[in-house]
This record gives C-alpha cells, sequence and structure tokens, in this order.
C-alpha cells in the first residue's frame, strides 16, 4: 500500500480527498499546514505529497523551495492542487521549482487518482507540468 500525504488547509476539501484516497487502497497522512506536512514528510516517508497551492503561496515559493532542498525528502513526487481559475502564474512558479504536477482542485478526483497513478510509476525526471 502507497503511503500519501495531503496538506491542505481546507479542511472540507481535505477530508474528501483523504476518504476518496482510502477507498482507493492508499494510506494517507493528513496536514492541515505547511509546516505539519514537512514535519510528516520527514518521518512517514512518504510515496508521493500532494500540496494545495495556496498552502504553498502563503508561505512563498522561495520559502517552500528551500524546505525542500534542505530535505531528504525532496525525490518524493508532488503534485499541487490549486482552486484558481487562472493557472499560468501558477504553473509558471512550479515549472521554475521543477518540483511536480499542477492541477486544477475542479478536474475532479478520478483524474488526480489517474495522476497519481501515473507518478508513483515514473521517475522523478520523467514529471510533467500540466
Amino acid at each position: 500500500m502507497k503511503n500519501i500525504l495531503v496538506v491542505e488547509g481546507d479542511r472540507y476539501f481535505r477530508n474528501l480527498l483523504c476518504e476518496f484516497l482510502r477507498d482507493n487502497n492508499f494510506h494517507v497522512i493528513e496536514a492541515k499546514n505547511i509546516f505539519m506536512g514537512s514535519y510528516l514528510a520527514k518521518e512517514q516517508y512518504p510515496d508521493l505529497i500532494i500540496y494545495s497551492l495556496e498552502i504553498v503561496e502563503e508561505i512563498g515559493y522561495q520559502t517552500f523551495q528551500k524546505m525542500h532542498d534542505n530535505s531528504t525528502n525532496f525525490q518524493i513526487p508532488l503534485i499541487f492542487l490549486t482552486k484558481n481559475i487562472d493557472i499560468s502564474y501558477p504553473l509558471k512558479k512550479v515549472s521554475q521549482m521543477k518540483a511536480g504536477i499542477l492541477l486544477k482542485k475542479t478536474v475532479g478526483f478520478s483524474r488526480i487518482l489517474e495522476v497519481i497513478q501515473i507518478q508513483l510509476d515514473q521517475d522523478i525526471e520523467d514529471f510533467r507540468f500540466r
């Protein structure tokens, strides 16, 4: 069973996503902020991390990048979810960080599941931005 860390500040969305992932046979670790997420990533060794981009934006892209650059967990695949309608700026920032995939939260859980399964089957060099 693969471990997925979900770092999401919106409790309602986090609960729905985590329940969906558990129903699809993932072990899910939950964090409501980036600092708890960073701690849990070091303690739990997840196979993949899903971040709310709004949480990353709260601390800033540079701070987020430094946290991951200084972490042994930087090789963990990352998926960023955003509620923003216009994703051109966030997509540019995520691309610059070379950190993972960006999806709109509105794509639906089934699409998120597809991307998770693809990422768990790929090496970090094969990441694509969506």
